[in-house]
């Protein structure tokens, strides 16, 4: 049923084009060579090509009848020395005229085979991510059980294991987290790349928000003896965000910062406004900075810069990219300026509200 009205409709397009090209010719025919109306030919033949179900034996008539009037038009109007001219420009335009029909058949086919391998991928690109979202969240729970007993067992039996048995603990305790932090972001990477990235957007004091992240973090920092600075010429800015998934953004840039700042340092953290239209948030480091070739690939999934913690910490290398699809959906912007043996500077921007 499919087919034959498919066939109906091919069928009827030609008709429509023929009348067309009928027309084309006839004023050709009436005007002669003081109006050339050669090019309306190639119009109606290339517009016919790339109509949805239109084959090549429809474009081989469109391009027989149209090289014909243009013959007859030019036959009845130019006179040749020789008339094997008129028949090989009659020829050569027919060759014209169905080569550039093949091409755009062809080309067609080729959009449509890759509008079917798209939707293919998408669809396997959502079954991963639903794939990888039910094995994160399986995975969440037994990872958070090793990495609670093994605190417990630090906390209320340390004194009654040795050196090496504590060393093993405090090890088991370091990895779980680690694997906890990369089951967090798979999950978050499934909610982006599913669309699911549901943002609860509120009105609130950046700059108490802000301060309120610097605060916690700060007690991370005191342990490589890392102090942070706060700084703003601001009393108040507001904005709107949801502040679970900003949160995210804070805690990955301000962690990455104290992972590659070597001890006893300071870090930054500037927010000001610009242009009364968008708030501006610097994170400022004095590690030992990312080469110029790696600082773009930085914001993709599981990309890694050769510079290495200070303190032998673990990254998934998904934090960033994260942290760039939330603030985008924030409609603001994320980036880093850095420079070797002196430090970076992680940035991003919110519209002020």
């Amino acid at each position: 049923m499919k087919i034959s009205s498919t066939f109906k409709n091919s069928n009827f397009v030609l008709f429509i084009a023929i009348i067309l090209i009928l027309l084309i010719g006839f004023i050709d025919y009436i005007t002669h060579p003081e109006i050339s109306f050669s090019l309306f030919y190639i119009i109606i033949i290339a517009l016919l090509a790339v109509i949805d179900g239109i084959r090549l034996t429809h474009v081989i008539i469109a391009a027989i009848i149209s090289s014909f009037l243009w013959f007859y038009a030019d036959f009845t109007s130019i006179e040749y020395q020789q008339i094997i001219f008129s028949f090989w420009n009659a020829f050569v335009r027919l060759c014209i005229f169905i080569f550039i029909g093949v091409l755009l058949i062809r080309n067609k086919e080729k959009v449509k085979l890759l509008k079917i391998a798209n939707e293919k991928q998408k669809a396997l690109n959502e079954e991963k991510n639903n794939f990888v979202g039910i094995a994160a969240h399986d995975l969440r729970s037994p990872m958070g059980n090793i990495h609670s007993f093994s605190d417990l067992l630090l906390s209320t039996h340390k004194n009654q294991m040795d050196d090496d048995m504590t060393e093993i603990i405090h090890l088991i305790k370091r990895l779980s987290k680690n694997g906890l932090d990369l089951v967090d972001n798979l999950l978050d990477v499934s909610k982006i790349e599913s669309g699911k990235l549901a943002l609860n957007f509120k009105k609130q004091d950046f700059i108490s928000f802000i301060k309120d992240q610097v605060y916690l973090s700060q007690l991370l920092a005191a342990k490589k003896d890392i102090s942070i600075i706060f700084e703003s010429n601001e009393e108040q800015i507001f904005s709107s965000f949801d502040e679970n998934y900003l949160n995210e953004v804070i805690d990955n840039l301000l962690s990455n910062a104290i992972k590659y700042s070597p001890k006893g340092s300071h870090i930054t953290v500037k927010i000001y406004s610009v242009n009364n239209q968008t708030v501006r948030t610097d994170i400022i480091d004095h590690g030992f900075g990312i080469i110029k070739e790696e600082q773009d690939k930085l914001f993709k999934y599981f990309q890694k810069s050769s510079t290495k913690p200070t303190d032998g910490e673990s990254s998934t290398g998904l934090g960033l990219a994260i942290a760039k699809r939330i603030v985008s959906e924030h409609h603001g912007e994320i980036g880093v300026h850095s420079i070797v043996n002196e430090g970076s500077t992680f940035y991003f921007t919110l519209p002020i509200a």
